[in-house]
């Protein structure tokens, strides 16, 4: 699941924040310090080859070095001085290096600097007191933000509940096991207690990484259009309701890539459909002309999740909103 960082950036770590966050760093200067394997993926991640960057020493006998350890992908750093959040990003990836450290920031004392690096995205100021921050978390009002923290998972979700700074695009690690573990069957319309509600986000959270992998945009599998991850949907190509455990299960197949502009409702709700791979129209009541304008735009478009492993799929769905295709 993600975690909050609580991150001071007071006195030098103000004067660290203009110079590598508010300032980004050319990423031909980070490169030279990153394993060879990880290089493509964050390249990926930054088209202006600006990068955020942030770094934490390792703290008296190594305090801080474990806590950075617990650091993961998509994780949301916020940034605090003088009883105010000031600013907020996204974790994309960390690495220790000392030299890539001394470079930027020089030694905060002798032998020490912030060599254990996290890079940032989604950098956004905030105006949020301290006091806001301790209430949604369960903090005493008075408590202040002095060192470098990870929260727990409790403390983490509290603050998520209250505050809506999750990326859409940078999700933390599902395995597949932790996947099929977290695949359940639930009624929708009745109250889901906390242990659904996190087996939901953790199912979520690897079908979306399964489609977009990190990526900041995608393609909607109806429209063909590329767009931003957060305006597409991880939609079962079978409705989730009506699969079994084993189809639910099955990420490679139930899901495909639908945009919130109009294509997973049109589908969802029964308009539209794929058959030999493409886009038809299943039902034309109740149509208004933007809408009749919409379908005829996506209608005949090839969708490359059409294949084996997913027809039976689309034919469900297809059965199930009309008996008889319209052309």
């Amino acid at each position: 699941m993600n975690h909050v960082i609580l991150q001071p950036a007071g006195g030098v770590g103000k004067k660290n924040f203009e110079n590598t966050i508010k300032r980004p760093v050319c990423l031909s200067e980070i490169v030279p310090y990153l394993d060879e394997k990880d290089v493509l993926r964050v390249s990926s991640y930054y088209d202006d080859g600006l990068v955020p960057i942030w770094g934490v020493t390792p703290g008296k006998n190594n305090v801080n070095l474990n806590k950075w350890k617990k650091i993961q992908n998509g994780d949301v750093a916020l940034f605090s001085t003088k009883k105010k959040i000031f600013a907020s990003g996204i974790v994309t990836h960390t690495f220790q290096s000392r030299e890539l450290a001394k470079n930027l920031w020089g030694w905060k004392e002798e032998g020490v600097t912030w060599e254990n690096i996290y890079l940032l995205d989604e950098v956004k100021e905030h105006q949020i007191s301290v006091q806001e921050l301790n209430k949604s978390v369960g903090y005493s009002l008075n408590n202040s933000i002095r060192r470098f923290l990870v929260l727990d998972d409790k403390r983490s979700n509290k603050f998520f509940a209250s505050f809506d700074m999750k990326s859409d695009t940078y999700l933390p690690k599902v395995s597949e096991d932790q996947f099929k573990d977290a695949v359940l069957d639930y009624d929708i319309d009745k109250p889901l207690d906390k242990e659904i509600l996190a087996k939901i986000r953790t199912e979520q959270n690897f079908l979306r990484r399964h489609l977009f992998n990190n990526r900041k945009t995608g393609a909607c599998g109806i429209c063909l259009k590329e767009l931003p991850v957060e305006f597409l949907i991880a939609s079962h190509i079978k409705k989730r309701a009506n699969c079994s455990i084993e189809e639910k299960k099955d990420f490679r197949n139930i899901v495909m890539p639908m945009c919130k502009f109009g294509c997973d409702d049109l589908y969802e709700k029964g308009f539209i459909g794929i058959q030999d791979g493409k886009v038809i129209v299943l039902k034309k009541q109740n149509l208004t002309p933007f809408v009749k304008d919409y379908i005829k735009s996506i209608r005949g478009n090839n969708c490359v999740y059409w294949h084996e492993g997913t027809i039976n799929y689309f034919k469900w769905h297809i059965g199930r909103n009309q008996f008889s295709v319209t052309e």
